[in-house]
């Protein structure tokens, strides 16, 4: 493992399902590049056809708000009107991949007996049919001494993790 990625700090915080604050409105924010939203879908997608849920498309609504929560560099849910998934790493290696598995490696701790909401049962949620993600290079987010970190944000509509409705939504 890269020095870098050694120190890397990967944090995440689970689902939010809010009413969307005022404070996120305002001008849309740059598209991501094409080879970032395959990169996006991809990996989402990748897991989802193992889990029997259809492919996610990209919706650029979902994007730009996405994009709007990693702007502010706070690493806190936005309280918003989707499903959300958030990471925040530091060092070369935490890109766009590295971010979505951190949310899917919580797969092993899924029991169906007693289903959790996570940031892998986002993922993998088969209600949920469109995605758009942002990304922002941040300070503050952690000890400034590990550097910027790359503060990955992902929308997902509907949102999934509600309460109740695991059994039809998340496969073992």
């Amino acid at each position: 493992m890269a020095h870098n990625a050694a120190l890397s700090l990967i944090a995440a915080i689970v689902v939010s399902l809010s009413v969307l604050p005022t404070a996120f409105a305002g001008p849309a924010f740059a598209r991501a590049s094409p080879s970032d939203i395959d990169q996006y879908l991809s990996a989402h997608n990748a897991i989802r056809a193992q889990k029997g849920a259809v492919n996610l498309v990209w919706d650029d609504t979902l994007a730009s708000y996405a994009q709007q929560v990693a702007n502010t560099c706070v690493f806190k849910h936005s309280g918003g009107p989707y499903g959300e998934n958030l990471a925040a790493g530091t060092g070369s290696g935490f890109d766009i991949a590295a971010a979505i598995k951190s949310w899917t490696d919580e797969e092993s701790e899924y029991d169906p007996n007693n289903p959790q909401p996570s940031h892998y049962t986002q993922v993998v949620w088969k209600a949920t049919t469109h995605l758009g993600c942002g990304v922002q290079s941040c300070d503050g987010i952690f000890d400034p001494s590990y550097g910027k970190a790359n503060y990955y944000v992902c929308e997902y509509n509907p949102a999934g993790n509600v309460i109740g409705e695991f059994g039809e939504n998340v496969e073992p």
